[in-house]
């Protein structure tokens, strides 16, 4: 069973008016792996500044140090043919490459992650945002879901037992880390100082595990 291997899942929607005008809404779905599998983790995050531009990303997060492991690189990204997502994706007009602040977030995306800022212009433009939003970034968030729960979710990886703790370890690094810095980022523009740290610190607790 799917549900057997997952050792943590995130599932999250904010939205905040803004005291500038307009709004900020922050849509997440994480789901991180357990120690059974070596596979990728999934993630998908959408954040919408305004109602014509909106930033994407979209990956199977890797768990392994991809230039020290080829062969995981074939067997998740090239053998699966994800990266034609992201090169489709590119290739709408209005698409260009998102930069992360942080030096180590931009460290952990795989070489196929999407990780884009989709600017459709000014008053007037929702309507070509919806449209790249139902077409191909939906097909593409469905297609890349669907490859992790047939090539990830599932699959059961043979490690010894010192492999598999270092693996582990090296998850809950990853997500603490990663979780800190980003929900520390964006929470801010949407609760008081008060209730980010709470939320930040609650979640960060789940991460970790008893």
């Amino acid at each position: 069973m799917i549900r057997a291997h997952i050792d943590f899942m995130l599932e999250a929607w904010f939205h905040r008016a803004l005291p500038t005008g307009g709004a900020i809404d922050i849509t997440s779905l994480v789901v991180f792996l357990n120690g059974t599998t070596d596979a990728p983790h999934f993630l998908m995050e959408l954040i919408q500044g305004g109602p014509s531009s909106l930033v994407v990303l979209l990956d199977l997060f890797p768990r392994r140090d991809l230039p020290v492991h080829p062969d995981y690189i074939d067997k998740y990204y090239g053998a699966t043919s994800v990266d034609a997502h992201r090169i489709n994706i590119e290739k709408i007009p209005q698409v260009r490459p998102y930069v992360s602040p942080s030096l180590l977030v931009r460290s952990l995306w795989s070489p196929t992650a999407v990780v884009v800022d989709i600017q459709c212009g000014e008053q007037g433009k929702e309507a070509a945002l919806e449209e790249i939003v139902r077409g191909q970034l939906a097909h593409s968030a469905a297609e890349l879901l669907h490859v992790w729960l047939n090539k990830c979710a599932g699959s059961v990886e043979e490690m010894e037992e010192t492999e598999k703790e270092i693996l582990v370890a090296r998850d809950k690094m990853i997500s603490t880390t990663s979780v800190k810095l980003n929900l520390s980022a964006n929470l801010p523009k949407i609760f008081d100082k008060h209730v980010s740290d709470r939320v930040v610190a609650e979640i960060d607790k789940a991460f970790r595990g008893p």
